[in-house]
């Protein structure tokens, strides 16, 4: 009866741990076009689950005064008909895109003209309910893809994006790759409870 209570428990504070940091995530954009992989996130988002939906905040981290004008995630598995709500101003859908090196994703949005933004919020909707486990790895091995540039509407001026770099670029699409998405803390939490288990059951 102990084993069996104990086991309830672990089961409950595991499963509550899961479902509570499976609603939202946060990735890092850390791979460029130009300069590679040079230990840098240049630009985080943050993606929660809603009703079915799912919610998505970009903001550009570094260098500072870089604005987005394109941005791209990959679905996969049953998504049914995805549609982006809440763009910004002057932002329109732009699926199934070829981006630079990194390949084709399912969906993503574009600016035009002086539509550009250091930081953004949207909507994917579907006819299906939408969860966490719908973002994957494109057929290249990226999740999320964008494209940043020095300027914009409000910064007119651009310098080098790295002081040790010796040529200036004023633009470059970014990228993040499932392999450098951290394991959730529900993970190590339920691993933790297993193994838990384990040596209560040796124990009794």
């Amino acid at each position: 009866m102990k084993l069996k209570s104990a086991l309830l428990a672990i089961i409950a504070t595991a499963s509550v741990g899961f479902a509570a940091s499976a609603q939202a995530d946060t990735f890092y954009l850390n791979y460029s076009n130009t300069v590679g992989d040079v230990g840098v996130n240049f630009a985080q988002v943050d993606v929660t689950e809603s009703a079915g939906n799912l919610l998505f905040n970009v903001q550009s981290l570094n260098p500072t005064g870089w604005w987005f004008d394109k941005f791209y995630f990959n679905l996969t598995g049953s998504v049914g008909n995805v549609s982006l709500t809440g763009l910004p101003s002057g932002w329109s859908a732009d699926t199934d895109q070829n981006v630079s090196m990194f390949g084709v994703f399912s969906d993503g949005a574009k600016g035009t003209g002086n539509s550009n933004y250091s930081a953004f919020s949207f909507t994917a909707d579907s006819d299906v309910s939408l969860t966490l486990a719908n973002l994957g790895a494109n057929a290249s091995g990226w999740l999320f893809a964008a494209h940043q540039k020095c300027g914009g509407k409000n910064h007119p001026e651009c310098s080098a994006m790295y002081d040790q770099q010796e040529n200036e670029f004023t633009s470059h699409y970014i990228a993040n790759a499932p392999s450098q998405i951290p394991v959730p803390a529900a993970a190590w939490l339920l691993g933790s409870a297993l193994l838990g288990f384990v040596g209560y059951r040796r124990r009794s």
